[in-house]
């Protein structure tokens, strides 16, 4: 087995020399391919889920319940499905150069793409067969982790228990753990039995349907071999993945200090190190594409003698060129440039505008008890501009600030919000949990927060809803206007059905829609605000939000690097647990030069993350 792998890597050395030209050609044939087809298939199939749900956007749990019911999941397979075919055509095309090259033939791009043309359908139904079967392995095991989870830790918030962390979570994420490490071993040992399946329909001249019986056959005895290559493989892509990028990493790190006293310096220098990390990724991604094929090329033909070559023929060969100065120096010219592009694209990414709001989530849930008069008062002292709360409705109708659906997370005590009064409410202690100074706070009404913040701060108030409210649009109406606060408060929601409610109750009110995945166009919703979740936070996204006259706030900002990057990228409002810190944060960007702006924006290329303090909660 020892000298079967050596031998095989061996000639995986020399396929690669001899042949990367035309592999990296095709890799990137492929990834246009991709970007061209998947582009517009995204789009079409956005609006197709929309068309089925007659609405303008979907947004988090509308896209999740989509997908559980039959039509999204024949949607997700048909996608999946695309997705794999073209994975398997580069492969194929990959393969098609791997076995001319063992052949001691060089062959043309085009003449390996047109044979991998000519068996598009075959490569498609073979991909759809890979896709059924891969999902009659692991959907048994997704229901059974599926039930585990519905049965175990359903009773409670799923904050509380992703907070406390009880035997009874342990035990199913255990249970369930278990369950994916044996659905992945008998994945992995299945499709080391179907590797030869798709050799088998390229060169083999054998039916999708029958590929798999005999790439079985055909593995017998071999899976040892299979086994280790792979693995080695593996293994090799993902050390020279680490290795090579954390070059880069550290390269920039210490390349950008050298010019922090020249931004005509800085911007291509920046630009350069960022057009390496493109096209290192590239690189990296072709040898690891372009290695598997010829790994299982090399073991296929070790394994198979009844290799057909008549449609092979057709492959033309060509003569093999070296490299000429005259390209190096077109290369040369061509990265410069792209440097220089790509570096005052980053400048131009850099907002200079320095009017954000700070929103404290909870209250200064960094400092007090989420959503009491703790953390609002603390919140106040901070300096922050708004105070973000979470309502619901209480069994008599009181409008509470509380976030999650229960309180086992805040106090242990097994009561769903709408099944308690207002009195059995605010016997509960909310602050214990925290520190233990905190012991006397208790679950305040709107009312209360709203009395605690006039004057001092704005409210903006979350509207939650668990499938009990009755009122609550209406009662967050009464409760605002008995108070006159109607300019000092503002309305978001993660349902959107909930901010067309308000809308029509009070069109003139500040309303808002909370989102952390999307399909559809945000820009267009009929809402003043969108707060984004602070990982689909991206530059061109907060742009085309500003451009239909709406405000981007983004979520859960807690530390200085990602505060910084957000106010780089231009959004109108940080939602933070650390108001306090923000306002620092704040104060040190408006005293930042264009460089140091510049540097922010591209600190994820260039510097590792600070370590971020452990929140019990970040969800919106």
């Amino acid at each position: 087995m020892k000298n079967n792998i050596s031998t095989i890597w061996q000639e995986l050395l020399k396929i690669f020399r001899k042949s990367f030209g035309q592999i990296f050609a095709i890799h990137l044939s492929y990834i246009a391919f991709g970007v061209i087809l998947f582009t517009p298939l995204a789009g079409i199939i956005g609006q197709f889920l929309l068309g089925l749900s007659g609405q303008s956007v979907l947004s988090d749990l509308d896209i999740a319940y989509f997908f559980v019911t039959p039509t999204g999941m024949v949607v997700v397979i048909l996608f999946v499905s695309l997705m794999i075919s073209i994975l398997v055509f580069e492969q194929a095309s990959l393969m098609a150069v791997c076995l001319a090259a063992f052949q001691d033939k060089n062959v043309k791009i085009m003449s390996t793409l047109y044979f991998t043309v000519r068996r598009a359908k075959n490569i498609f139904l073979f991909a759809l067969h890979l896709v059924m079967r891969v999902l009659l392995i692991t959907l048994p095991f997704l229901a059974i982790s599926g039930a585990v989870a519905w049965f175990l830790v359903t009773d409670y918030d799923i904050n509380y228990y992703l907070a406390a962390k009880p035997p009874v979570f342990i035990v199913a994420a255990t249970a369930i753990g278990f369950l994916l490490l044996f659905m992945i071993v008998l994945l992995i040992r299945k499709l080391l039995v179907w590797s030869f399946a798709l050799p088998l329909v390229l060169f083999g001249k054998v039916s999708p349907a029958q590929a798999f019986g005999r790439s079985k056959e055909l593995t017998q005895g071999h899976k040892q071999v299979l086994l280790f290559t792979f693995g080695i493989w593996a293994l090799a892509a993902f050390l020279l993945s680490t290795v090579v990028l954390g070059t880069i990493q550290f390269l920039g790190s210490a390349l950008v200090p050298l010019f922090l006293d020249s931004i005509t310096w800085l911007v291509p220098v920046l630009g350069g190190l960022v057009t390496l990390w493109t096209l290192i990724n590239v690189l990296l991604t072709t040898v690891s594409s372009g290695s598997f094929a010829i790994v299982l090329t090399a073991v296929y033909i070790r394994s198979e003698t009844n290799i057909s070559t008549s449609d092979f023929t057709t492959l033309k060969q060509h003569r093999k060129k070296q490299m000429t100065l005259r390209l190096f120096l077109l290369m040369l010219i061509a990265g410069t440039a792209a440097a220089v592009i790509v570096g005052n694209t980053l400048l131009d990414g850099v907002q200079a505008d320095e009017d954000i709001m700070i929103l404290a989530h909870r209250g200064a849930a960094g400092k007090a008890p989420e959503n009491t008069i703790a953390s609002i008062r603390q919140a106040i002292k901070d300096g922050t501009d708004w105070i973000e709360i979470d309502v619901q409705e209480s069994r008599d109708g009181a409008v509470v600030v509380i976030h999650d659906s229960d309180f086992m997370k805040l106090a242990g005590v097994n009561m769903k919000v709408g099944d308690g009064s207002l009195k059995q409410i605010q016997k509960i202690d909310v602050g214990s949990w925290f520190a233990p100074e905190f012991f006397n706070e208790r679950v305040p009404t709107l009312a209360e927060v709203l009395k605690e913040a006039r004057g001092k701060s704005h409210v903006l108030i979350e509207l939650k809803y668990y499938g009990y409210d009755q009122q609550l649009e209406q009662r967050v109406v009464d409760v605002v206007e008995r108070l006159d606060m109607v300019d000092e408060v503002a309305i978001m929601s993660l349902k959107y059905d909930g901010i067309k409610k308000f809308r029509a109750l009070r069109p003139d009110w500040s309303v808002g829609l909370l989102s952390s995945k999307a399909i559809g166009k945000l820009s267009d919703l009929n809402v003043d605000f969108i707060a984004i979740n602070m990982a689909t936070a991206k530059p061109g996204l907060i742009r085309r939000i500003h451009k239909a006259g709406k405000q981007v706030f983004v979520w859960t900002v807690n530390d200085q690097v990602s505060m910084l990057r957000m106010i780089s990228f231009g959004v109108d409002g940080l939602i933070t647990d650390e108001p306090a810190l923000a306002v620092d944060v704040l104060q040190e960007y408006s005293e930042f030069t264009p460089v140091e702006r510049l540097l922010i924006h591209t600190t994820v290329l260039l510097n590792k993350p600070i370590p971020k303090r452990i929140y019990r909660d970040q969800s919106p």
